[in-house]
């Protein structure tokens, strides 16, 4: 039984539809740890000398599992339709193509490593996702990592002392089946989390029998207990219609949060369309009054200056001549005349 748990917790992994699992509680390790890399590969010895440790697994070793599950999971041809087999010696394949060290790995050790680094890998970018959030300004990439593994180092997590997880990070980080597989863990999260506070509240049910106490009891009673039993005793799903589920989850909720973004992009579109409008009228009303304003102002100015030339004229016309000269007279008597032929123009 313990051998079909592994083959099926295994063959899910290979398109990342896994529970958030590590590779601690199927292989035993020491509690020994280095700095490196403190995860020990353990194979079992046919005699009776007990186990057999291999070297731990080191950053460069790290960083071919990681690069040849992405190679694995974009699959031109094959994509998701892979078997456990061929997407694991895949992975092997290319671990032991490109592989400097002369430590022997087996696909079951890769396989483990692996569940350890995307637990600790989904860890540490949920700690950097709110380092992010905190939006501090002069704050560098390099100020960002150094917070968030400071973050990370308090957080309760055995298997973050199993792995660096940095080098991890920056090759997962920005591809989307990584992307896509941490929406599966939060979905999967979700999920276990939701199993467990069900089975909190759930209460032991008493068989049909158990509910007898006499011949006078309702038949509700035994119906609802007859009910209660077959459904405690029903079977559970397969392993395929699991990872159906499984998938169809991670999707739906992808695709609800795509439109959650979309529609909270387009709300505030349009509040800025209407704080723009709003400014645009609230200018041209502006304008528009003090257009009216010079109007108004050039106008009086107008009068000012037309009852200004009036009174000039009348003192002219009805000015005095039987105190002045001939020279004055004459020029009054000019300036008359202009002032007529002026009034007569207009």
């Amino acid at each position: 039984m313990e051998n079909q748990g592994e083959d099926f917790l295994s063959g899910i992994l290979f398109d990342g539809q896994h529970d958030h699992v590590s590779g601690s509680d199927d292989i035993p390790i020491t509690q020994q740890q280095t700095q490196s890399s403190p995860e020990v590969e353990v194979v079992a010895s046919r005699g009776n000398k007990g186990t057999k440790r291999s070297k731990n697994f080191n950053v460069e070793e790290d960083e071919l599992i990681c690069e040849g599950w992405l190679i694995a999971s974009k699959d031109p041809i094959h994509g998701a339709n892979q078997n456990r087999t061929g997407f694991w010696g895949k992975v092997h394949a290319h671990f032991e193509k490109h592989n400097k060290g002369t430590t022997p790995r087996t696909e079951s050790s890769i396989l483990h490593r692996w569940l350890t680094i995307q637990t600790v890998v989904n860890k540490f970018c949920s700690c950097y996702e709110g380092i992010e959030r905190r939006n501090q300004s002069g704050t560098t990439i390099q100020d960002k990592i150094a917070a968030a593994l400071k973050v990370f180092s308090g957080v309760d997590n055995k298997e973050g002392k199993k792995c660096n997880v940095v080098p991890c990070w920056n090759i997962l980080k920005e591809e989307d089946k990584w992307k896509t597989r941490r929406i599966e863990l939060v979905q999967m999260e979700k999920q276990a989390s939701a199993g467990n506070k069900n089975k909190k509240k759930s209460t032991k049910v008493s068989r049909p029998r158990e509910e007898e106490g006499n011949n006078n009891e309702k038949e509700g009673n035994d119906d609802t207990a007859a009910a209660a039993e077959t459904a405690a005793t029903k079977r559970g799903e397969g392993v395929k219609k699991a990872k159906a589920n499984l998938r169809r989850g991670g999707g739906e909720a992808c695709l609800e949060a795509i439109d959650n973004m979309w529609a909270k992009k387009e709300l505030a579109d349009n509040e800025k369309e209407k704080a723009k409008n709003e400014r645009f009228m609230l200018s041209y009303e502006l304008d528009k009054q003090s257009l009216e304003l010079e109007k108004k102002s050039a106008e009086a100015e107008d009068k000012r200056a037309e009852a200004d030339l009036m009174k000039q004229e009348k003192e002219i016309m009805l000015a005095d001549m039987t105190s002045l000269n001939a020279l004055q007279r004459e020029w009054l008597d000019i300036m008359q005349k202009d002032i007529l032929a002026r009034r007569h123009g207009n």
